[in-house]
């Protein structure tokens, strides 16, 4: 762990830079969410509505 931490402070990354790359990745977690999250969320609730609203169906026929 101390040769990583040597090798991070010896490679004079600006803290400036650290900064915009830490922003940048935590954006791009946050868009990979929205894309792939919100999506699958919407689908499985409407499978699920359908579902729910076949088997309302299914039951009234009996």
């Amino acid at each position: 762990m101390i040769q990583i931490s040597q090798l991070i402070l010896s490679a004079n990354f600006s803290p400036e830079v650290s900064n915009n790359s830490a922003v940048g990745m935590i954006g791009s977690f946050i868009a990979a969410a929205l894309i792939i999250v919100v999506p699958a969320t919407a689908f499985l609730i409407t499978v699920s509505q359908n579902d729910k609203l076949d088997a309302e169906r299914a039951g009234k026929r009996r």
